[in-house]
Formats: C-alpha cells, structure tokens, sequence
C-alpha cells in the first residue's frame, strides 16, 4: 500500500505547494534567494493592479527585479502561478451568519465570496475548476455547511452550491466591467439619449420606457448592491421552494 508521501507525490506541484506538502525531490544548487511566499504575493499585487494580465511569470519576474528563468525554480509554469495566487486571494471563508436557518447563512456566504471577488477582482477572470486546494475547498465546506438544517440531500447541495457560486461570479463581474465605464457623477452614458429615442421610432416602446426612465443612467455602485440581493433573495426562494416537498 502507497503511505502518504508517495500518494502525495502523485499531486501536481502547485497542489503539493497550496497543500504544503514538500517536495519529494528539493532542487539541488545555490541557497534559494526567493520564497513561494514572496511570488504568490507579487501576483496577487499585480493582479489587483493589472487584472489577470498581471498574473504572468514575466511580470512577476520583472516586479521581484529577476528573470524569468529565476522563477521556475519556484515555480513550474503559469497556470500554477495562478492557482497558488487564487488560493491565497481568495482567503478562508468568513464566520457564518450565526443563525440556525439556511437561508440567512446562506446570504451569508454569498455576501463574503462577493466581498472577497470585489477585492480581487481577476479571481472571475481565472478558470472555472473543481475545488481541489485547501481555501476553495473550505468554501464548499462552508456552504454545505449552511446547507445543513434546510432538507436537502447531497446531490441537491452540491447543486445548489454551484448555482450560488455561478451567481455570485456573474454579478462580480458585471459590477467590475460596468464600474470601469463608470461616468463621473450628473455625466450621463454616451449615446443613450440618442439610442431612446431611436428606440422608439423602432417600435422597442419596452426598452424606450427603461430608457426614458433613466434606469440606464443610474451609477453602477447605486443599483450594484440592490440588483445583488434582488437576484440573491429570488435564487433562494426558489430553492427554499422545495422545502415544503420534504419531510
């Protein structure tokens, strides 16, 4: 039978790092000069200024003031990079809501993980993969967890678990891409006088009301907030609607 480190050793080298699981085989040569820490750190920041173009072995490299050559001593290629830079960026989750019902400690958790997509927000533009490192994993745990005193079954959590991550990812990255055409403040957006009333000659009387009504020229951190929880608290009626089906 295969003991632990030999198992372990199966694992990709970025999974052994986010797991803190050592090398089987430590490189041989000059005492190292840079640390996995320092790296995950560095993409991180570039990240959060960049946004995912940050996240490359030559940016980092340039930002650490070493080649690329350097880091591949640390670290294998860049999608590892970007898996420990996720893993670190996106934390452990955050205390529950404190309460025995599913549904405030399921707002809960959705709340943190768009508070932690809002710090960082190139984690929406990585990759959608299995939960395999330790933080994503405790994320899942965290939400299966809330999940417990609503009658669900396994495969129903897990579902619902990946409509609330999809939800909570799809509204980050509307509030990122419409916060960076954001107009200063009494600026309306370009072009949507005109397009009104076009609308109208069009026969689109529909989107000529939104239009006109200036819901359009609403400042995205006005409406980003409201718009969240409306679509929040509709996801979770309807799954609550399948707890009067249960015993």
């Amino acid at each position: 039978m295969a003991g632990e480190g030999e198992t372990s050793a199966r694992l990709p080298g970025g999974l052994r790092r986010a797991w803190g699981i050592a090398d089987p085989a430590p490189n041989r040569g000059p005492k190292a000069s840079l640390s996995i820490d320092a790296i995950v750190e560095a993409a991180i920041a570039l990240g959060n200024a960049e946004g995912i173009g940050g996240l490359s072995i030559t940016r980092v490299a340039s930002r650490l003031g070493v080649t690329p050559n350097a880091l591949y001593r640390y670290i294998g290629s860049r999608d590892e990079l970007r898996l420990l830079a996720r893993e670190r960026a996106l934390g452990p989750p955050g205390p529950d809501a404190g309460s025995r019902h599913w549904q405030d400690r399921t707002v809960a958790w959705a709340h943190a993980l768009r508070a932690r997509y809002a710090e960082h927000p190139w984690l929406v533009d990585l990759p959608i993969r299995l939960p395999l490192t330790p933080n994503a994993l405790a994320w899942f745990d965290a939400l299966l967890d809330a999940l417990l005193p609503g009658p669900f079954d396994l495969t129903e959590k897990v579902r619902i678990s990946v409509l609330l991550d999809g939800y909570v990812r799809a509204s980050a990255v509307a509030a990122r891409d419409l916060a960076a055409g954001e107009r200063p403040v009494g600026e309306s957006q370009p072009g949507t006088e005109v397009i009104g009333g076009l609308l109208a000659e069009r026969g689109l009387l529909l989107a000529a009301e939104v239009f006109g009504a200036g819901l359009f020229q609403e400042p995205p951190d006005r409406t980003n907030d409201a718009d969240f929880q409306f679509g929040l608290d509709r996801i979770i009626a309807g799954i609550a609607a399948l707890a009067p089906k249960r015993p």
